[in-house]
C-alpha cells in the first residue's frame, strides 16, 4: 500500500530535521510529549521518502494533526481553529490534486506519472491546487493567517520546529512536483510570474509587520514568513541555480530559526516575558546567549561571512541573471529592511535599558537551552567560510529531479555564470577587522561612564517622570506607518478578508440548516412539485 524510496531530496530534508528534533531533545520542556513528537518526526520522514501520492498525503495529514495537538497543550480556541481550518483546506486542496492527477494519468507513482497526456486547462487546476496547498503550509500570504498566533501560542521549543522544519514541507513539496513530477515543461510560465510576486510581496508585507511587533516570538513569526517568501520567489524562477539558492536558503533558515526561537525560548524561560517593553539590559547577565543571537541576526539579515550572505548571492545573482530587475529591487528592498527588526530584536532584548530590577534575581540559562544554538552557529559558520561544501550535495537533487547540475569549483568558492566569491578570504579579511574593532572597543569601555539609573539622561536635556517607557522596544515601528506603503501594509491585514469568507460560509450553513430543518410537509410538498415538473416535461 505504502511506497518509500530513498533520494538525495529526501535525505537532505529528512536530515535537516532529525538534527534539529535530536538537538531539540535535551532542551528543557515541561509541555513536551514524546509520542506526539515521535509521531511528528514519522510523519515527516513519510513525505519525505514517499514515492506515491497516497504515501505523501498520509503522511501529510499525520504531520498536520500532531502538530496540532502539540500546539493544544498551550494554544487557545482561537489560535486552534485558525490551524484546523486552514491546515485543513490545504489537505483538501492537496487531495483533490492527487484524485485529479489520478484521473488523468492512471497513476498514484511518481515514476509512473506521464504529464504529458494532461490537459492544458486541467493542468492549470492542478497547479493551483498544489500552490495553495504549499501556500498554507508555507505562510504565503494571505494563507499565513494562522501562521503568526499558532507559532506565538505554541509552546516555546515547538516554535522552533515549526519554523524551522514544518513550514520546509511546503519547500519541499514545490521542488518535488512541480520539478520532478509535472517537470518544467509542462507548467505554466504565466502562473509562476504571479507566484513570484506573490512571494516578494509575502516578503516585504511580512518585513514591516515584524518591524511593527512588540513581542519576539510574533516577530520571528513575520521574520519566518519573509524568509520563506524569498525563497518561494526563487523556485519560481525556473532553473538549475534557482533551485540551489532556493535550498541553500532553505538549510541557511532552517538553522537560523532554530537558533533565535531558541534563544528567545531561554529568554523567555528565565524571565517569564516576551514583550520588548518588559525586557532589556540583559547582555551582562547572558553574554554567552547575547553573543549566539548575534550570530543568527547576522545570518539572517545575509551579510558577511557567515552563510546567509552565501544564499541571499545566489538568490541576488539569479535574478541579475534573468534579468528579473524589478523581482530584484523588490526582494532587496525587503531583505534590506529586515535589519530594522533585526536591531529590534537585539536591543529589545539585551541592549537596551532594563524594565525591571528583578533582572538581577534571574535564574542562569540552563546548559540544555545552548545546545541547539551551538549546533545553528556551527552550520552557519562552516558553510560561511566554505561554502561550496554543500553544492555536490546540491548537485545529487538537481540530478535526482531531472536537472543539470550547477558549477563547482571548490569547498571555499561559491558562484554562478555571473559572479562568485571565496568564502575562506571573506572571513579571514572579517574576522581580523572584527578583532581589531573589538580591541578598540574594549579599550574605549574603560574610559567610558555608567549612568546611575535609566531615567538619567541629562546629557539630553530632558528629565522624563517615572511612567516614561524609555525602552526601544516600545512602539518601534510605529514611525515608519508615515510612509505611505508602510503604512498601507500595517493598517490592511488578511483578518478582513477571511472574515467576510467566513461569514459566506456561515450563511450558506444557515441556508443549508433551514433546508434540512424543513417539516415533513414541505418535503413531500417538494418532492410532489418536482416529479410533477419532471412529467410535464416528459409529457411535452
Amino acid at each position: 500500500m505504502f511506497n518509500f524510496e530513498i533520494t538525495p531530496l529526501g535525505n537532505m530534508f529528512f536530515g535537516m530535521s532529525l538534527l534539529v528534533f535530536v538537538s531539540l531533545f535535551f532542551v528543557k520542556n515541561r509541555d513536551r510529549d514524546l509520542m506526539l513528537h515521535s509521531l511528528l518526526l514519522g510523519s515527516l520522514a513519510m513525505i519525505f521518502y514517499a514515492s506515491d501520492f497516497i504515501t505523501l498525503f498520509v503522511g501529510w495529514e499525520i504531520m498536520g494533526w500532531s502538530s496540532y495537538f502539540i500546539i493544544a497543550r498551550t494554544a487557545d480556541v482561537k489560535t486552534l481553529q485558525k490551524y484546523i481550518v486552514f491546515n485543513l483546506g490545504a489537505a483538501f486542496a492537496l487531495l483533490g490534486a492527487i484524485i485529479l492527477i489520478y484521473g488523468a494519468t492512471g497513476s498514484f507513482i511518481y515514476s509512473e506519472i506521464d504529464f504529458s497526456v494532461v490537459p492544458k486547462g486541467l493542468g492549470i487546476v492542478i497547479s493551483v491546487l498544489l500552490l495553495v496547498a504549499i501556500f498554507v503550509k508555507s505562510g504565503v500570504m494571505p494563507f499565513h493567517y494562522w501562521v503568526v498566533d499558532s507559532y506565538d501560542k505554541s509552546n516555546h521549543i515547538f516554535s522552533a520546529i515549526l519554523s524551522a522544519i514544518i513550514s520546509k514541507v511546503g519547500i519541499f513539496a514545490f521542488i518535488l512536483i512541480f520539478f520532478r513530477i509535472i517537470t518544467t515543461e509542462y507548467l505554466q510560465e504565466s502562473i509562476f510570474d504571479i507566484v513570484a510576486w506573490l512571494g516578494v510581496i509575502t516578503s516585504i508585507a511580512a518585513t514591516f509587520k515584524a518591524i511593527n511587533e512588540d513581542e519576539a516570538k510574533r516577530l520571528l513569526a513575520y521574520s519566518s514568513i519573509a524568509q520563506l517568501g524569498y525563497i518561494i520567489t526563487i523556485l519560481a524562477v525556473f532553473g538549475s541555480v534557482s533551485i540551489e539558492g532556493a535550498l541553500y536558503h532553505t538549510v541557511v533558515h532552517t538553522f537560523v530559526k532554530l537558533l533565535l526561537f531558541i534563544n528567545v525560548a531561554a529568554i523567555i524561560y528565565v524571565s517569564r516575558e516576551s514583550r520588548f517593553d518588559r525586557l532589556g539590559g540583559l547582555l551582562y547577565k547572558y553574554p554567552i546567549n547575547f553573543i549566539l543571537l548575534v550570530v543568527g541576526i547576522i545570518a539572517l539579515a545575509g551579510v558577511p561571512p557567515l552563510a546567509g550572505f552565501s544564499s541571499k548571492f545566489l538568490i541576488y545573482t539569479v535574478l541579475l541573471e534573468e534579468k528579473r530587475g524589478l523581482l530584484l529591487a523588490a526582494v532587496m528592498f525587503s531583505s534590506a529592511s529586515a535589519f530594522l527588526y533585526s536591531y529590534k530584536l537585539v536591543y529589545g532584548i539585551y541592549l537596551g535599558q532594563r524594565t525591571s530590577d528583578s533582572v538581577d534575581s534571574y535564574p542562569k540559562i540552563p546548559v540544555s537551552f545552548y545546545i541547539p544554538q551551538i549546533i545553528g552557529v556551527l552550520v552557519l559558520v562552516v558553510l560561511g567560510t566554505t561554502p561550496g561544501v554543500i553544492v555536490p550535495a546540491f548537485n545529487s537533487i538537481l540530478t535526482s529531479i531531472g536537472m543539470e547540475s550547477v558549477a563547482y569549483e571548490s569547498i571555499f568558492v561559491l558562484g554562478s555564470n555571473f559572479a562568485s566569491f571565496n568564502g575562506g578570504v571573506i572571513m579571514g579579511a572579517l574576522g581580523i577587522i572584527f578583532v581589531v574593532i573589538l580591541l578598540f572597543f574594549v579599550k574605549l569601555k574603560n574610559r567610558a561612564v555608567r549612568a546611575r539609573d535609566r531615567f538619567d539622561i541629562s546629557y539630553c536635556g530632558e528629565i522624563p517622570k517615572a511612567d516614561v517607557n524609555l525602552h526601544y522596544g516600545y512602539g518601534m515601528g510605529k514611525e515608519l506607518s508615515r510612509i505611505g506603503l508602510v503604512k498601507l501594509i500595517l493598517k490592511n491585514s488578511s483578518h478582513t478578508l477571511w472574515k467576510r469568507i467566513s461569514q459566506i460560509f456561515a450563511d450558506a450553513s444557515n441556508i443549508m440548516q433551514r433546508v434540512y430543518n424543513i417539516s415533513a410537509q414541505s418535503v413531500g410538498l417538494l418532492i410532489f412539485t418536482f416529479f410533477t415538473i419532471l412529467l410535464f416535461v416528459g409529457v411535452k
